[in-house]
């Protein structure tokens, strides 16, 4: 059973020891669990909800996703019907190496929609993320959930969006 767990002084250790394999380290660019956890501290400092969670599969800690809730108006975006509607971003969604190929990615991932559905922090049309352009297993995964290439590249990144109006 998969469980999504909020981050404590209990287990932020378990979370940045965390990582992906060697051939995924190049489609997550510089991106670690830490600077994750860091980047949720000064979102929410600064006023945008980030939740960082914790993918537990029974008792055993195996990944770590996090989404914010903000509005879509990078410059990039201007032309696109999402451009200033508020939105649910993830953030970050990865499965330790340890426990890759068993279901879990998609299951937290699941999860976590579910819970973003639930408009904890507010009222929005859109779920947006990026994945590295060539990561076809992510692409896959963010596809079957509803999720839309825009066309937009940045730093290599995909940015695919679900329209929760459509549902």
């Amino acid at each position: 059973m998969i469980e999504l767990q909020k981050i404590s002084g209990d287990n932020i250790d378990e979370v940045t020891a965390l990582d992906v394999g060697e051939k995924q380290k190049e489609l997550i660019l510089e991106t670690t669990n830490l600077r994750c956890f860091a980047d949720a501290h000064m979102l929410n400092a600064d006023g945008i909800p980030a939740t960082p969670l914790a993918i537990y599969a029974d008792d055993t800690m195996v990944g770590f996703l996090m989404y914010i809730y903000d509005t879509l108006d990078h410059e990039s975006f201007e032309s696109e019907a999402f451009y200033g509607k508020k939105a649910y971003f993830i953030w970050h969604n990865m499965i330790d190496k340890n426990h890759q190929g068993k279901g879990f990615g998609k299951l937290a991932f699941e999860k976590m929609l579910l819970d973003i559905e639930t408009m904890p922090n507010g009222e929005a049309e859109y779920i947006a993320l990026f994945y590295h352009k060539n990561n076809v297993i992510a692409k896959t995964l963010y596809t079957s959930f509803g999720f839309v290439d825009t066309g937009i590249i940045q730093d290599n990144s995909m940015l695919a969006v679900k329209n929760l109006k459509e549902n």
